[in-house]
Formats: C-alpha cells, structure tokens, sequence
C-alpha cells in the first residue's frame, strides 16, 4: 500500500512539475519579413498634417504602410501614454486588460488542479485506511497527512524570506520603470526648452503698420522650422531605433503585415523608418529634404544614429544662425541652448543604458526560483491543516505572489519587447505630444506680438510695471 502511494505521489509531482512549466512559458512571435518595393505615399505634407491621428488603431484598409509618415506627423495622441484607471473599487474589479489576474490565470488553474488532485488522492488513501473526513473537517493524522506536516514547518520559513524579498524588487523594479518614464518624458522637456528659446532669439521684424504686430522675420523663420523639423525627426528617428512593442504600429496587427511584405530582416517599426524606402516615403511627405535624406543615407553611420546626425546638424544650424545674427542674444542664449543640446543627448543616451543595466541576472533567478518553490510548495505545507480549503487559498496565494513576480518583470520591461505588454509606455503617444510642442506650440506662440517693443509702444500700453 505504501509503495503504491509513493509511486501516485512521484506521479503527481512529476506532472505537476511539467504542467507548471508549461503554464509558465511565454512564446514571442517572430515575424519573418520577405522583401518588396515600398510605394511611397503620395499624400500632401498638408493632408499629412490634418490626418486622422489614430496610429494604434487597427481598421487600416487602403494605404497601411503610408500610415508609416502619418505616424511620424501625428499631433494629435489618440490613448494615455499608459494604461490608466478609474480609482472606483467597482471600475477595478471588473478589470481584465493589463491586471495580474490575466498575467497569473495559467498559474492559479495550474496550482488549484495540483491542490484538487492532492486533495483528492489524499481522500482515496485514507479511504482505504478507514479514514474519512468531511469537504470543510481539517484531515484526520493519516500516515501521509503527517508526512507533509513537517514540510509546514520549513516553507513558512521560506514564506517570510520571500515575503521580504518580493516586496522590496518589486519596488526596485517600479522604481526602475519609473525612472525609464520620467527620462523619456526628460527627451521631450529639452526638446521643447530648445525650441522655446529659438522662438525667443529669433529675429523679429513689423510686419504690418495698422496694427504693429511684430513677426519672424523670413530668413529667422525659415531656420526656426528647419531647427524644430529636425529636431521633430530627430526624436522620432531616436524611438524608432529603440526596441519598441508599443508604439502605436508595431502593435498593429495589420501594419505588421503589410511591413512583412516590405523589409526581409527586422521586425517593427525601427526597421521599416530607418530604411531606404522609409526616408523616401518621409521625403515625400515633407518631413525630410532631399539632400537631408541623401547624406543620412550615405553617411559612415548605420540608422540607429540617424538621430544623433539630425541633432548635430540641429545645432550646427544654431550657431551659423547666431553668427548672421538670424538668432538675438548673448553669450547666455548660447549656453542655454547648447546645455539643453547636450542634456537631450545624455537623456536619450540614458535609456540604453537603463535597458543594459536593469537588473542583475543572478537576482531575477533568485527571486524566480523562490517564488515558485512557494507557490509549488504550497499545497502539500497547506493541506494537512485546512483540508480541501487549501484549494482557493493556494489560488490565491499563487495570484498575490506569481502577481508580483510577474507585475515587477512588467516594470523591467518598460517597452513591452519581452512580452509584459500590460506596462507599456507607448511611444507612439511621446512622438504625437513632441511633434505639437515643436512644430506647432512654440512657433505659433511667437509668431506675432500684439504689442511692439519700442518706448512708444510700451508708454501708450494700459499696462504698467509692477512697483
């Protein structure tokens, strides 16, 4: 009799092992890409402006991978740049997308099947003994109910350990994704500081005698846009050479398809932008020059640094402003601008190098490895103590600890390239809020002044200085 129960009992950790493996194992696709040539879209820089500004939205018919430009012009963001929530209880609880219920479900049928079989098993061997208990009753001392209470004792040691150890990652790894957020978010402050001050240092003349408005004056305005386009393509070259799930095309189902027929080698967005046929495409729509296009193309350079060329040139074309005196101020304007050039370097310099230093290896795999013998233990420390209970208390603990196991790798991937989609930033939503701040907010702030500079203007103002 005992043989037999110890061969049920290898059986069933065995196949619990297996099928707690399995639970676990998450399968990226992989998307092979063959090759075709790429129509560029034929739409007007105009058209291309006043788009419908939905880049995540998967209804794409006609044109799909034309949407490419319309992706880089957006202005107008069309979802939060993460996921957000009502704070209602009620909102809450009935929540799916993007919680830890759908991030553990594997994981808590998985453990109650193992506890139910336990369960079960354990009912059938002290059948056989004379032994029976109710559905609620802990279990009576059977011969195997005592050989799993000394086990008890040891996993509430290890309970407590990992307890302590969960919680603080977790907040090492939130503080990791917050760190990530609050860089990307550093990316679009310089760029904007950078285009504020060009608006204030450009050169201004009066446009009109009737109402003295003052204006840029045509040559300032000319290198303000060219300063602020740049910049614009800059920080949408630097996203599309970052590992990104979430940018509004490579989690598109249908873009994905169409890029497929496009590119042999790479998948997403990055690939499809940064190639021949996608320059051309943004040539067409007005985003880049000619010659721009060409010397990116021809340069010593792979994409990926496409955008440091931009920004390069970006304050090139500053200095020889400055120099024709296209840009007014001092010695102060130009170390404003050139400090604000140097912080957007760093901070998008800053999230390669967060990615490649996140989290030691040897870390994640202890963490790992102590919850899952946790939650794996749990049903043989439980049951000899609450009986066929333990079965919606291991769901439960296997939800609160494969959950914060699974939310802190989430943290750990702020992009969503690993497969924890559910904590994306979407980058798709930082591109659409930059290309309005920079093509649009500043530029048209400072294009007109209601009231000249001069002493006269100034004297006949209703306003006067505070004293």
């Amino acid at each position: 009799m005992k043989k037999a129960w110890a061969k049920s009992l290898i059986f069933l950790i065995y196949g619990t092992m297996a099928s707690f493996s399995n639970a676990f194992h998450h399968l990226l696709p992989n998307i092979k890409i063959s090759s075709s040539k790429l129509h560029a879209s034929d739409r007007s820089r105009d058209i291309l402006f006043e788009g419908s500004g939905l880049p995540s939205k998967p209804g794409w018919k006609n044109s799909r991978i034309g949407r490419l430009t319309e992706w880089a012009g957006s202005k107008a963001p069309n979802r939060p740049i993460i996921c957000e929530y009502d704070p209602s209880g009620f909102w809450i609880w009935r929540k799916w997308q993007g919680t830890v219920l759908k991030m553990t479900k594997g994981s808590i049928v998985c453990l109650m099947g193992v506890t139910l079989l336990l369960d079960v098993l354990v009912r059938r061997h002290g059948a056989l003994s004379g032994s029976t208990w109710s559905l609620l009753e802990v279990p009576l001392k059977t011969s195997i109910v005592q050989s799993l209470t000394g086990m008890r004792k040891m996993w509430q040691y290890q309970l407590t350990l990992a307890t302590f150890i969960l919680t603080f990652f977790l907040s090492q790894a939130y503080g990791y994704w917050q760190t990530v957020y609050n860089t990307c978010r550093m990316i679009q402050g310089r760029i904007n500081d950078v285009s504020l001050l060009l608006t204030f240092g450009a050169k201004r003349v009066a446009r009109t005698e009737q109402t003295g408005k003052e204006g840029y004056s045509e040559e300032s305005e000319i290198l303000l846009s060219r300063c602020n386009r740049l910049l614009r393509m800059s920080h949408i070259f630097f996203w599309a050479a970052q590992p990104t799930a979430s940018n509004g095309l490579s989690d598109c189902e249908e873009f994905v398809e169409d890029a497929a027929k496009v590119l042999e080698d790479g998948v997403g967005l990055g690939p499809l932008l940064l190639s021949s046929p996608g320059l051309r495409a943004m040539v067409n729509s007005g985003q880049l020059s000619e010659g721009e296009a060409k010397e990116l193309t021809t340069a010593a350079l792979p994409p990926s640094q496409y955008a440091f060329m931009l920004l390069t040139w970006v304050g090139i074309h500053i200095m020889d402003g400055m120099e024709k005196g296209l840009f007014r101020g001092g010695a102060g304007f130009e170390e404003n601008i050139l400090r604000n050039l140097t912080f957007l370097r760093a901070s998008m310099f800053d999230i390669d190098d967060f990615r490649a230093g996140r989290m030691p290896l040897a870390y994640v795999h202890l963490v790992q490895v102590m919850v899952d013998s946790l939650v794996f233990l749990a049903p043989f420390a439980l049951y000899p103590e609450l009986g066929s209970m333990t079965i919606p208390l291991v769901g439960l603990m296997t939800l609160f600890f494969r959950g914060l196991l699974a939310l802190s790798k989430s943290f750990l991937d702020p992009f969503g390239v690993e497969g924890f989609g559910e904590q994306d930033i979407r980058v798709d939503v930082l591109v659409s809020e930059l290309n309005f701040g920079a093509a649009k907010r500043w530029i048209q702030s400072g294009k007109t002044l209601p009231e000249g500079l001069s002493k006269t203007r100034l004297a006949s103002s209703p306003y006067r200085p505070y004293t």
